[in-house]
């Protein structure tokens, strides 16, 4: 330190003179403090400081000297000695008690980090058990996986062999089935094989009769399928918004959307769009389509063959092929009689079940085509219907389809009768005539919807009412109804 300064500070009361006395304050001052420069106010700090330090270290020293002062006179007092032995006294029986305490606990610990030693070493024999039995369990796993996978390969390759067995199987019946559908023949031995749902359980009547079955394959009862026949059932092959529109999937008045006729004309173009297709495979017999609304009937289209030959040739192709959007499921079916199986009500308007009936309502086929399903040594050459003016023929009139007969009857020899020029002549008049009735059909369904307008715009009409009351109840006489009502 370069230079030191001394300063007398007089003490400010009388009670620090008398305690403290002259204190003389020794302030050290950085080398670089030019002490002219200074502020007052920082060296009084300074000042200040060095006082107070030097007033705790008097203070220090005369709390020392009393306090020697002090037990000087207490080691001299002979109260103050016995205290003293016996604070000593005190002090090792606290000592010999907190040694005791320390052996007692020292004795619990090592009695617990016993049982904790046991505990562990058992915990440690179990986790060792549990180790040696978990490998030889996954030591077992892994044998049966090893056993489970060879016997998986050997299931596998016995399946391949099957498999390879069945193709070459497939491949023999399909050659089969090509020199049978080729060359003709018998027909082969596992096409005739029949398929049954529930062999067990009686006959279900609907499908014996329509080979449909509005609870499908899981009726309680037995449905037989042949293996092959001349007859294929093409399920929901023909769609339409009218037979989709169930009274109780869109309402009550969901028929008001469309007319009938636009149905039917619906239902020639499908017809005159699948009938060349399916000529090319055979010679067609019979063609029915049907309009039931029920979703088990809705739209399947029956096709009978002339052959079985021609009938599985058109199975081959159809069947999975793609048609309005949706893939065609063909089946072989057998129909015993058409007459028990198609509803005969329908045909005047009288079918009591309606759109929830279980047997066939077919459509008209274009002028009558595909539509024989008589006894074929006894079939008329344009109409079907009773021969001789049966039930089914009125005035001249077939009830079902409201078109003229012209009787001429072949002979068992499938020969036109007795006298050839005349049939002849009456085949040419058929045509002819099937044109006028064709041109009258359609005059009469538009009478019909033109009724059905006055009728609604104009409850009064009684006569037009009546009109189509007859119409209905007697389509063989619609063009005498016509007449008298003044259309014509």
């Amino acid at each position: 330190m370069d230079w030191l300064s001394e300063l007398r500070v007089d003490n400010s009361s009388r009670k620090e003179r008398e305690n403290l006395g002259d204190i003389s304050v020794l302030v050290y001052l950085p080398a670089d403090t030019n002490v002219k420069t200074m502020k007052h106010s920082e060296w009084r700090k300074i000042a200040k400081k060095a006082r107070r330090k030097r007033i705790r270290q008097h203070q220090a020293e005369l709390r020392h000297q009393l306090e020697q002062e002090e037990q000087r006179r207490r080691e001299g007092c002979a109260d103050y000695k016995v205290w003293l032995e016996e604070q000593d006294k005190a002090e090792q029986l606290h000592a010999k008690l907190e040694a005791t305490l320390a052996a007692e606990r020292e004795l619990q610990w090592r009695k617990v980090e016993k049982e904790a030693q046991r505990q562990w070493q058992a915990l440690q024999e179990k986790l060792a058990a549990a180790r040696e039995e978990r490998a030889r369990q996954n030591e077992q796993i892994k044998l049966e996986w090893e056993r489970e996978q060879q016997r998986q390969k050997l299931l596998k390759e016995q399946k391949e062999r099957e498999l390879q067995e069945a193709l070459k199987q497939q491949e023999l019946l399909d050659q089969k089935v090509n020199d049978f559908l080729e060359n003709g023949g018998d027909t082969p031995e596992h096409l005739k094989t029949e398929r049954e749902t529930n062999p067990s359980k009686p006959i279900c009547p609907f499908f014996q009769k329509t080979s449909s079955c509005r609870f499908y394959d899981v009726c309680s009862r037995n449905h037989v399928r042949p293996g092959i026949s001349r007859i294929l059932l093409i399920l929901n092959f023909f769609t339409d918004y009218s037979l989709e529109a169930t009274e109780n999937e869109h309402g009550s008045d969901a028929s008001l959307e469309f007319e009938n006729y636009e149905t039917y004309n619906h239902y020639k173009e499908f017809f005159y769009d699948v009938i060349p297709e399916l000529e090319t495979f055979g010679t067609i017999k019979l063609f029915k389509t049907c309009c039931n609304h029920e979703p088990h009937l809705r739209g399947n289209v029956y096709v009978e063959y002339s052959t079985t030959n021609s009938a599985l040739k058109c199975y081959k192709v159809l069947n999975g092929r793609w048609y309005g959007g949706k893939q065609l499921n063909v089946e072989f079916c057998k129909i015993k009689s058409w007459r028990t199986a198609i509803c005969g009500l329908y045909f005047v308007k009288r079918c009591p079940k309606g759109n929830s009936c279980n047997f066939l309502h077919v459509f008209r086929n274009p002028k009558n085509l595909y539509n024989d399903y008589e006894d074929q040594n006894r079939r008329t050459m344009l109409l079907i219907g009773e021969i001789g003016g049966g039930q089914n023929l009125q005035n001249g009139y077939h009830l079902e389809t409201g078109k003229r007969v012209i009787r001429n009857i072949q002979s068992d020899e499938g020969e036109v009768g007795q006298n050839p020029k005349k049939s002849c002549a009456e085949i040419d008049s058929h045509n002819h005539l099937e044109d006028v009735e064709e041109a009258i059909l359609d005059h009469a369904r538009k009478l019909q919807r033109s009724i059905r307008d006055k009728r609604q715009e104009d409850h009064q009409g009684d006569l037009i009412g009546q009109t189509e009351a007859k119409i209905l109840a007697d389509p063989a006489n619609v063009v005498c109804h016509i007449e008298n009502l003044g259309l014509w």
